[in-house]
């Protein structure tokens, strides 16, 4: 099975920030559409719906009203483009869309306010779809509620998950949506370990010791997920991948790589490239540039079993392992 699994971009949003809606088979001014993700053998795509800050909003949008355009657009597209794309919900669609010739896509969620403290909302989330949950996102106990837990910044690091949140880690689990610890606090993430008992994922983060900021895995974490059985998706945001930093070279994300698979082994890393999601520059910056990671991987002597699990591999067991 050639080609890639990403665990995160942000393409799916882009209708909030233009006020247009614009569809997702050709969008040149992004770093991600089906046409190129098409030609780049892509296997699977996980579009987040993302709930931007409320204060951020340049007009009067609920949550509600977020999810359902961007779910809208989603379906829409594989409407329109089913030669090539087609909706997933686990790793059997997955399999058999990428027999057919065509790429998956994936509905998540980055940022979980929309659950607002109601387990009956983690069953709508399922019915509609999404199959990823990403706890919280930057800021997101300082400008706004969410019932779940605390993001990583310093003021709340050691914060764990609220006692709703404690409880519906686990039913996500139980439904089959994945439990996403990008963005999350120390306390949160070690929550997670301690209330769930399946494997899941940080979709986009990257490795605090090759890049100290908070918002990084420590080693620790590292090694807690892979014992888990998860992945965490290796992120392509510059100053994620070098302190600082506002350029992203192929060799520098194989660098993440490679310090993820020395501490977690090769099983814990998967691709999660937070396209139309992050600042600065990046060589690889859209789905058919993959090959230039691919290639810095090889050079650093990284074998054709292990590329077949970063690239795809990884993720589409965790799939496997979590998703109905």
């Amino acid at each position: 099975m050639p080609g890639y699994i990403d665990l995160h971009c942000d393409t799916l949003t882009d209708w909030i920030d233009r006020g247009e809606v614009r569809g997702l088979y050709d969008l040149p001014d992004k770093m991600l559409d089906l046409k190129r993700l098409h030609e780049a053998g892509g296997i699977a795509e996980c579009f987040a719906v993302f709930f931007p800050p409320r204060e951020e909003l340049t007009r009067e949008l609920s949550d509600e009203q977020i999810f359902t355009e961007s779910r809208r657009i989603l379906l829409e597209a594989a409407e329109r483009h089913s030669d090539i794309f087609a909706l997933a919900r686990n790793a059997e669609d997955i399999r058999a869309n990428h027999a057919a010739g065509k790429v998956s896509g994936l509905l998540t969620i980055e940022d979980a306010r929309a659950v607002d403290g109601r387990m009956e909302r983690l069953d709508y989330f399922y019915e509609q779809g999404v199959r990823c949950m990403a706890l919280v996102w930057n800021f997101g106990n300082m400008n706004y509620p969410n019932s779940f837990g605390a993001p990583n910044s310093p003021a709340f690091q050691n914060t764990g998950l609220t006692a709703f949140g404690r409880e519906a880690v686990g039913y996500m689990q139980e439904l089959g949506i994945l439990v996403d610890v990008s963005h999350l606090s120390d306390g949160g993430f070690w929550d997670v370990v301690k209330y769930t008992d399946r494997p899941f994922v940080a979709s986009h983060s990257n490795c605090r010791a090759v890049c100290p900021l908070l918002r990084n895995l420590s080693d620790e974490m590292i090694r807690a997920l892979a014992d888990r059985g998860g992945v965490s998706g290796v992120n392509f945001c510059p100053d994620l991948t070098h302190l600082g930093a506002d350029h992203c070279t192929a060799e520098e994300l194989a660098e993440q790589v490679l310090h993820f698979v020395q501490v977690g082994g090769e099983d814990c890393v998967a691709l999660g490239t937070d396209f139309d999601g992050i600042s600065g520059t990046v060589e690889v910056d859209d789905p058919t540039k993959m090959e230039l990671l691919f290639d810095a991987l090889i050079r650093r002597g990284m074998t054709p079993r292990q590329l077949d699990k970063l690239a795809w591999g990884n993720a589409l067991r965790v799939f496997e392992d979590t998703l109905r």
